[in-house]
């Protein structure tokens, strides 16, 4: 099972319907990346993403769905990484 992350563009990149919270594979490598592929297809550029390994605004539900098929572990509501 691999660990994920919810990615948003930054509050002012784009308006605030677009600013979902999407789902991505948290990078297996510490080499860096251009952009956060996300489940549902979506490239956010990493200089104007905003991550977070909890939830975080409003969720892709294209990404939800994806998610749960590749059978990832996402963080839930309420929970920080000490609890786990």
């Amino acid at each position: 099972m691999s660990s994920m992350v919810a990615v948003r563009f930054m509050s002012g990149v784009v308006g605030e319907t677009r600013r979902q919270a999407h789902l991505a594979p948290t990078p297996t490598t510490d080499a860096a990346h251009e952009f956060w592929t996300t489940f549902c297809g979506m490239r956010i550029p990493v200089e104007v993403a905003e991550v977070s390994q909890g939830p975080a605004g409003m969720p892709c539900l294209a990404c939800l769905m994806k998610s749960a098929a590749v059978g990832g572990s996402a963080v839930e509501a309420g929970e920080s990484e000490e609890s786990r």
